[in-house]
């Protein structure tokens, strides 16, 4: 007997449109009931000429830089703390577990060259690549009960960690 191929069409789309609707449903909890923390930004080339207005956010990872941390995986948890509204680095760990009271985590991946939590890039909106020069804080939300290591980036900050970008006119 030969199975019904439109019917596995069709269990492979509800599997698929099942996975991307929790994605979505996941990062939009992030975006509403997340914590907002601010990443200090290293400056870096406000621009890229193959992508148009973007921007590669460079973040202070220095004192991860040990011997301690040499060893870790390519892939883990970053443990950070928060002060006055920043992001302060830990230490690297392989799991999210072990963690001390005030202690959070987010994942990491280690390339050749650079520590990376999956919030490099920002794509401005058309008009607002001056704001590129302004920004000194990248904004990330994580949610502060479940030590999972997911984040979204939801912006680029000033100096005064008042949001940058286009303000919508009536």
């Amino acid at each position: 007997m030969k199975p019904n191929w439109l019917v596995l069409l069709f269990l492979n789309f509800l599997v698929f449109t099942g996975f991307f609707t929790y994605s979505v449903w996941e990062k939009e909890k992030i975006r509403k009931t997340g914590r907002l923390v601010f990443l200090p930004l290293v400056l870096s080339d406000p621009r890229s000429l193959f992508q148009g207005d973007y921007m590669i956010l460079n973040y202070d990872w220095q004192i991860l830089e040990t011997e301690e941390n040499a060893d870790t995986p390519k892939r883990g948890c970053m443990v950070f703390r928060i002060q006055k509204d920043e992001l302060v680095p830990i230490r690297l760990q392989k799991d999210f577990t072990n963690l001390s009271f005030g202690e959070h985590c987010l994942k990491y991946y280690r390339s050749a060259f650079q520590l990376k939590i999956g919030a490099e890039s920002y794509f401005f909106q058309e008009g607002d690549t001056s704001l590129g020069s302004e920004a000194k804080f990248a904004g990330i939300r994580f949610l502060e009960t479940e030590n999972n290591g997911d984040k979204l980036l939801i912006g680029l900050f000033d100096k005064n960690k008042q949001k940058l970008g286009s303000k919508i006119k009536n």
